[in-house]
């Protein structure tokens, strides 16, 4: 049973709050030539072990997306060890925004993200961020706790993105984990690229985000922490949470 199988019963009873073990895990944003092959080392293990990918060269794992400026990966570790990443992916529709302009989400789901667009209700141009590569080293496959983990950077990140929608495509057998977490059922199931199973595409409003910030005190964080997390973006290397 993976993480995300692990969890969804936790989420099903309301009242549930895992305790995280949260001793030595901190996060860094991939900026750097090490740091982008952390994240990439940990999603070849990832989906290596689950049978989604052919074996790569180096044992890494990345795509172009990786290169465009609308991507950004956090990498998550433990006493300096890799164990976890997730990386966002931002569709901004402002005319001539290059690098901006697609996303992994939108050429799978072309038509569907379209239309999710024209639906985000005011004047300026819609700005859709999707998270995806949200994998764990196996030999944490039992700490489902880290896939919160991840989504506490996905809500930080998301401060800074003004995202209208966040979005994923999500594998099936994920599907009712990501409904509980207050995302809603859009299309498919279609390929995904690069891996080897198809997935679901599904939508998150930023109050759906702040009900999983209600949810699960995990993923939600207090302006102190927010403030130690704003070296992020220069590269510095951030506990998870704070102590005391």
């Amino acid at each position: 049973m993976n993480s995300l199988q692990t969890v969804t019963p936790n989420i099903h009873r309301s009242a549930a709050r895992p305790e995280l073990v949260n001793e030595g895990l901190t996060a860094r944003l991939a900026l750097d030539e090490q740091t982008r092959a952390d994240a990439f080392s940990v999603r070849h293990a990832s989906y290596l072990s689950g049978g989604y990918i052919d074996p790569q060269e180096e044992g890494l794992f990345s795509d172009a997306d990786d290169l465009k400026p609308n991507s950004k990966s956090i990498v998550i570790y433990q006493w300096d060890r890799p164990v976890a990443s997730v990386r966002m992916c931002t569709l901004d529709f402002t005319p001539g925004l290059a690098g901006w302009d697609e996303i992994p989400a939108s050429r799978i789901f072309g038509e569907e993200v379209h239309e999710l667009a024209r639906g985000v209700p005011h004047d300026r141009p819609a700005r859709l961020t999707e998270i995806n590569r949200l994998v764990r080293h196996p030999d944490f496959a039992t700490n489902y706790q880290l896939v919160f983990v991840l989504f506490r950077f996905v809500s930080y990140m998301l401060i800074d993105e003004r995202a209208d929608l966040l979005l994923s495509c999500v594998r099936r057998n994920h599907t009712p984990f990501y409904k509980r977490m207050h995302f809603e059922y859009v299309a498919g199931p279609r390929r995904y690229a690069g891996v080897k199973f198809e997935t679901n595409l599904m939508a998150c409003t930023p109050a759906g985000v702040d009900r999983i910030r209600t949810d699960m005190p995990i993923v939600g964080s207090d302006h102190r922490t927010i403030r130690s997390y704003a070296g992020l973006a220069q590269g510095e290397t951030v506990k998870v949470f704070m102590e005391g």
